[in-house]
């Protein structure tokens, strides 16, 4: 019998579906430990039912290989000026894109963050919701999550008009450009930016490549666009002249993450992870 099309996503799926872990990372654990209050032998068990919740409904590569367990913001270069302007600016305002279980978010808490002024926006709302599961905080955080999809916009109304109103100051987008082909790309990133206030950021890191270009995606029979540093500026000039808005770009490759390049359906010999900055100057 031949297979059919959910019969192959599965296939492709379990590529990037690792076994359950003996250990974690050190700064998952601290978060876990002293945030959470999870005991130390009750960590890594914690951790991999939560995977398991989660790639069930939302089988992602960086779900499937615990890569939401690397606290993305925290070992950003700018973290430290980042943590220090949200917590000396009591009006500044985070807002983490794509958060997925919020793990970032959390970060900033255990380190003197308001929660309050901590937003956290996702399309799957499940993968937020359970963000609370993970870290045993549904009657503590005060941070607001909101289920939106970048594409639709302003055609949402509340709670994205909202957002827009409002407006962040630094903004961590981590894993979510890279999952589309670049003209979706560009319509994404106009509607990041009228989210950001004159003079924010934003930060984070995704997959990049030596040679830019399309290249297979998630989904089977679909391309994502990997960048480097000069057509990641190119596609925030071309962001600048459609909303009248002027951005600098930073950024690096390096190849922290894809050590194992071409083992599974995501990655290649010129995948690389691309770190970046994108400010708002005007």
């Amino acid at each position: 019998m031949a297979a059919t099309n959910d019969d192959r996503n599965t296939e492709r799926h379990q590529k990037w579906y690792e076994p359950d872990l003996d250990e974690v990372n050190p700064q998952i654990r601290h978060l876990l430990e002293n945030y959470s209050k999870i005991s130390q032998p009750h960590v890594v068990n914690h951790v991999n039912e939560i995977r398991t919740k989660g790639f069930a409904s939302n089988p992602y590569p960086c779900i499937g290989s615990y890569r939401f367990l690397n606290l993305t913001l925290l070992t950003h270069p700018l973290y430290q000026s980042i943590l220090e302007t949200l917590k000396s600016n009591s009006s500044a305002i985070y807002l983490d894109l794509g958060c997925c279980f919020g793990q970032d978010l959390r970060q900033l808490v255990l380190d003197g963050v308001p929660s309050s002024r901590l937003i956290g926006l996702d399309i799957e709302g499940p993968l937020m919701d359970l963000g609370y599961d993970m870290f045993l905080d549904k009657d503590t955080l005060e941070s607001k999550f909101v289920v939106a999809d970048i594409f639709k916009g302003e055609l949402q109304g509340e709670p994205w008009t909202g957002l827009v109103e409002r407006g962040a100051d630094v903004i961590h987008c981590s894993a979510f450009f890279h999952l589309f082909p670049l003209e979706e790309q560009f319509e994404a990133a106009k509607s990041v930016a009228k989210l950001v206030n004159k003079g924010g950021i934003i930060v984070g890191r995704q997959s990049g490549s030596v040679k830019p270009a399309e290249v297979p995606a998630i989904k089977a029979g679909t391309t994502s666009f990997r960048h480097d540093v000069n057509t990641l500026s190119g596609l925030w000039d071309k962001v600048g002249t459609a909303t009248g808005t002027k951005w600098k770009v930073e950024g690096s490759l390096d190849e922290v993450g894809v050590q194992n390049k071409g083992k599974n359906a995501v990655e290649d010999e010129n995948s690389r992870r691309l770190l970046f900055t994108i400010k708002r100057e005007d």
